[in-house]
């Protein structure tokens, strides 16, 4: 008893200790839980909602039905192109995005001695271009009349695409991936540029006097010593595949005959050019249940690592 009445005091004092960080931690937080609930989590909550009625922009009833628009959405061809699209710039946008911003950080870590910092600017520029000028700039170099793309082919001996490069439905969804690995490399680049210099170099001066330089010591120091930072940039480049609209609205707007069509040029229409919101809401909900599955099976795959 005599015990317990020693530690009461210092008991007070903790438990006070701990109120008061929670609080403040509340106080700091609030803010934050605030915007994010008006602004992601309410309109989250709604959009689910929504995905469950037939309306338009402006109807002023909704009307109940069911899960009508995701057993449309499973029966939609334009759909599954769609998620096909969105599948084909995840996979190869962290193919080549985090690929070659691999190599080049490489380079411009170890590789180049004087000059790295002009390199690395020309690099990086792209991705401070607005998407739109970037769609733009592109869309004069793949220009079939006037393009610098159809002059190089045609230098080299070669026959250019007779629909032109964003015309042929074969290949335009290949030109929107270079459009985006133009873009955004550089913002790999240097994403990884900063988890390759924060490995010590000792360790490549002791890989040195046991003989391993060159490829065999950017195998088995530089990329174990980049896995982590490899593992956010193929987050962040999954995460972007799934939110593409800006690049493609403003090259193809999801043509030629929804080739280059991604779900999220395929909600837009559906919401504001056939005023079918409730089969938006639907599709909404399927790219964030998509998103957030890869998000958090990469989230796990890194803890692991």
């Amino acid at each position: 008893m005599s015990q317990v009445q020693t530690l009461s005091p210092a008991s007070a004092a903790e438990r006070s200790r701990v109120m008061s960080t929670a609080t403040s931690s509340a106080l700091m937080l609030a803010p934050v839980l605030l915007l994010c609930g008006v602004f992601i989590f309410i309109p989250a909550l709604l959009t689910v909602a929504g995905s469950f009625f037939s309306f338009g922009v402006t109807s002023p009833h909704w009307d109940f039905v069911g899960g009508a628009n995701y057993a449309r959405a499973a029966t939609d061809p334009v759909f599954w192109t769609a998620m096909k699209n969105n599948i084909i710039l995840v996979v190869g946008s962290v193919v080549l995005q985090v690929g070659l911003g691999t190599i080049l950080a490489a380079i411009l870590d170890r590789g180049i001695p004087t000059g790295s910092t002009f390199f690395r600017t020309i690099i990086f520029a792209p991705i401070v271009v607005s998407s739109v000028a970037v769609a733009l700039i592109w869309l004069i170099i793949f220009d079939p009349n006037t393009g610098i793309l159809n002059a190089i082919v045609k230098g080299m001996g070669l026959t250019p695409p007779p629909m032109g490069w964003l015309g042929d439905p074969n290949i335009s969804i290949w030109m929107v991936l270079i459009v985006g690995t133009w873009q955004y490399t550089g913002f790999m680049m240097v994403m990884i540029l900063a988890g390759l210099q924060a490995i010590p170099k000792e360790l490549y001066e002791a890989a040195a006097f046991d003989g391993a330089r060159g490829v065999k010591a950017f195998w088995y120091i530089t990329l174990p010593g980049i896995r982590n930072v490899l593992a956010v940039a193929a987050l962040v480049t999954t995460i972007s595949g799934f939110k593409a609209f800006d690049l493609i609205f403003v090259l193809t707007q999801g043509g030629p005959a929804n080739a280059t069509q991604v779900l999220g040029t395929y909600i837009y229409f559906q919401a504001f050019k056939f005023n079918d919101m409730g089969y938006a809401y639907a599709i909404s909900v399927v790219l964030l249940a998509v998103a957030v599955v890869l998000g958090s099976l990469q989230l796990k795959s890194n803890r692991r690592a």
